[in-house]
């Protein structure tokens, strides 16, 4: 059996090594992942922030695209992926503000951070009430939010 080596170890990289090595019956018998950036998440994978979508692509690359989504989400499932990377079905939303409320902000609230808490333990729950956006999301006059993604399109890591 030959040596294989893989340029890049961003998400494809990782994700081609992973499967090689479980493909049969040709298993690798060794398996080299070559990245050139000396810093971890520098890069595409890295920056996405663990955001997966099975159809937020361009036609020429959205069966690719629904591949992955897929083959994310069969891994989770196969090797309890919630609990020992965080993966976690999700909903997509789009929050924009009309242009006459961008050029002054209100005040906010209570500062959650200073407090050691956060606007989510508040709500309790982070799950959309009757389309108007999650429970935890305090909107503005002015704004609006549109769900852009289910949980069966929309998963995070």
């Amino acid at each position: 059996m030959s040596d294989t080596v893989i340029i890049g170890a961003g998400i494809i990289g990782c994700a081609t090594a992973y499967y090689l090595s479980e493909s049969t019956p040709t298993k690798a018998s060794s398996i080299h992942l070559v990245e050139v950036s000396p810093e971890l998440f520098a890069s595409a994978s890295g920056k996405s922030g663990g955001f997966l979508a099975s159809d937020w692509f361009s036609p020429s690359v959205a069966p690719l695209g629904e591949l992955s989504f897929k083959l994310h989400k069969e891994l989770a499932e196969n090797n309890d992926g919630k609990r020992k990377w965080g993966y976690s079905p999700s909903t997509g939303a789009s929050l924009s503000e009309d242009a006459q409320n961008t050029g002054s902000r209100q005040q906010r609230g209570e500062d959650w951070l200073r407090h050691g808490s956060s606007r989510a333990e508040v709500a309790g729950t982070h799950s959309f009430k009757d389309g108007a956006g999650p429970a935890w999301l305090t909107q503005r006059k002015g704004q609006t939010i549109e769900t852009i993604g289910m949980d069966d399109t929309v998963a995070q890591v």
